[in-house]
């Protein structure tokens, strides 16, 4: 696990710069490359031929030169073809399988590999760059391009370093944020730095920038037997879990006790003898933790479990974590997924856990709800609609509202978003430019059924630009490598072979995996609901939370009174005022509702204030 970089013309200066700013990244080694056409660097965290694995990594001539971030985990078998082939390897790494697959394939190497990655390889002969990104995106890669100059790298910061970058805002991401608490697509929110997409490599060269899409799935579902995708899903997924165990140094995995990181987990005692470390975090004051249930898997398998508690104190690390996260992140689990890969970063330098299940397979109550709804009657939800009308036209009473009336696109917006469309309007000062129901109907289109709709959308925006971004972040910031088992490229196109009703059958979610999986794990396991691993932002409202969010909120009061309408922000400040705010408080999940939309605006000025301002996190 790297992180890389990179321009198109010559600096010292800047390689020794980006490469400071991602040692977290690979604190065991660093280096660069450079000729007349480019500068190539990257920082190293051993994980693979922790002795002979340095980049960059060459072929026989030294024509092609690679620096990579991730692995490739079907490297051995690739690599004995390609030695069949006559290619020649001088280290045991999965990198230099890159290096011959290319050779062999061209950029139709992409298509050979199972694994997580970005890279960026110099054909020297061509005088091109060739820049790849995994399937699912995994691994991040950022770039800048103004026709001339061309830097990219792994995280956002180390392209900061060019100090001729203008900081400037790009509003345009404005409403995706806000409805999503993350930002979507090929741009990011600084308005001259871009993200190449999940599935898509880029050419660089005399021509300038080109970039393709070498992978997409397509959801059509098939109709065999529940005991045919059951056997397949195990081939699979206990495959993925082997992959995943490939390392010469510790492995371990975060449990939470359901069916996702215990599946993981089960899969790993299967397939080893070996010490395995698992990890749980539970919160001293607010939801329901969920320790006991870790235990019951920690102790059926024998690892050897840690677990950690936090409170609110924890808030205090939202600056450093904004700085990692690059991107406006307005998800709260950021600080507890950090504290885990800190802990963890003590005993071992691998980390699994089970993102990309509920993303894959249909775990989250949106989904249920969503399918329920649309065997509702049409009348009834007007209904139900116009009684809404007699209740104080809060924002939130207006967003169920819309979201009894609405098509399949708006209705799942409305119950995705953190933001409604009238809260937005309330909340900003200035009109934004509404994207967020494009985008989720260009995702929509081409689909399969609901369900798969709703899960193909996620897929494309949720998973990689939320779920897997603030996991490779804080498990970097600690110098680990984090692994997803789930987002198997080959899992993802089982899924999409799936029939639905083994996706959500009744009202049980992720019905092939608890299908699949009952002869491995207790049947409370199995039958154990959907938890929601949720930071209890309502309760630390109360405590450090609601403090921090006024401080931030009087400190930077030009932002604040640029972009946002200060009644708004003065009702999230007050919300137990609201009836809605006091309704929603008595359910565990919509207790949290306007505390997050405060967690939103305070993550975003903070954002605002280290990204656009310049100002280093204390």
């Amino acid at each position: 696990m790297c992180g890389i970089f990179g321009f198109n013309f010559s600096d010292r200066k800047l390689a020794a710069a980006m490469a400071k700013i991602l040692n977290h990244r690979g604190p065991d080694h660093a280096d660069t490359y450079s000729d007349e056409k480019f500068t190539l660097g990257y920082t190293r965290l051993s994980i693979i031929d922790i002795k002979g694995g340095n980049q960059p990594i060459f072929n026989e001539d030294h024509s092609i030169v690679l620096f990579f971030n991730g692995e490739i985990y079907n490297a051995s078998d690739l690599r004995e073809k390609l030695e069949k082939k006559g290619h020649r390897f001088y280290t045991d790494t999965d990198t230099e399988v890159i290096v011959h697959s290319y050779e062999e394939y061209g950029k139709e190497c992409l298509n050979y590999f199972n694994g997580m990655f970005a890279f960026a390889l110099y054909d020297t002969e061509k005088k091109e760059l060739f820049i790849a990104r995994d399937r699912l995106g995994i691994k991040p890669l950022y770039y800048f391009h103004d026709g001339s100059k061309f830097i990219f790298a792994s995280e956002i910061k180390a392209i900061l370093e060019h100090k001729e970058i203008d900081r400037k805002l790009n509003e345009n991401l404005l409403d995706g944020y806000f409805s999503f608490r993350y930002c979507s697509g090929e741009e990011t929110m600084l308005k001259e730095i871009y993200k190449l997409n999940p599935g898509h490599y880029l050419v660089y060269n005399s021509r300038g920038i080109s970039i393709k899409k070498y992978w997409d799935v397509t959801f059509s579902p098939g109709n065999k037997s529940l005991e045919y995708y059951k056997k397949q899903f195990l081939q699979l997924f206990e495959q993925s879990v082997k992959y995943r165990m490939i390392s010469d140094v510790p492995v371990g995995a975060l449990l939470s006790g359901g069916i996702d990181s215990s599946s993981i987990v089960a899969m790993m005692r299967k397939n080893t003898d070996e010490k395995i470390d698992t990890y749980t975090l539970g919160f001293e004051d607010g939801l329901k933790n969920e320790f006991e249930d870790a235990r019951v898997i920690a102790e059926k398998f024998g690892t050897e479990h840690h677990e950690c508690t936090i409170d609110s104190s924890y808030i205090s690390l939202l600056p450093k974590i904004t700085w990692h996260m690059d991107e406006p992140l307005a998800d709260p689990i950021v600080i507890s997924n950090y504290v885990l890969a800190e802990k963890a970063s003590k005993d071992i330098r691998v980390l699994l856990n089970g993102d990309g299940a509920d993303e894959i397979f249909a775990g989250y109550e949106q989904y249920r709800i969503m399918k329920a709804m649309k065997k509702i009657p049409r009348f009834i939800k007007q209904a139900g609609g116009l009684s809404l009308n007699l209740l104080p036209r809060e924002p939130f009473f207006m967003k169920t509202k819309d979201f009894l009336e609405s098509d399949d696109a708006a209705a799942f917006l409305n119950i995705s978003s953190v933001f409604s469309k009238d809260e937005k309007k309330v909340l900003l000062k200035d009109n934004v430019k509404e994207s967020s129901l494009g985008m989720i109907r260009k995702n929509f289109r081409g689909q399969e059924g609901l369900v798969n709709k709703m899960i193909y959308h996620d897929m494309k925006t949720y998973l990689p630009d939320d779920m897997l971004l603030k996991y490779d972040k804080v498990t970097m910031a600690n110098s680990i490598e984090g692994r997803v088992p789930f987002c198997d490229h080959t899992l993802a196109e089982f899924s999409a072979s799936l029939p639905e009703q083994y996706k959500i059958n009744l009202m049980t979610e992720k019905y092939i995996i608890r299908q699949a999986m009952k002869d491995f794990l207790p049947k409370s396991t199995i039958k154990k609901k959907k938890m929601r691993f949720m930071v209890p932002t309502d309760t630390w409202y109360k405590q450090d939370f609601g403090e921090y969010a006024r401080n931030i909120l009087d400190e930077k009061k030009d932002i604040v009174d640029r972009f946002f309408k200060k009644s708004y922000v003065d009702r999230l400040l007050s919300s137990d005022r609201m009836l809605s705010g006091r309704l929603l408080s008595f359910n565990r999940l919509t207790s949290l509702y306007y505390s997050r939309q405060l967690w939103s605006v305070t993550n975003f000025i903070l954002w605002h204030k280290i990204f656009i301002e310049g100002e280093k996190p204390r």
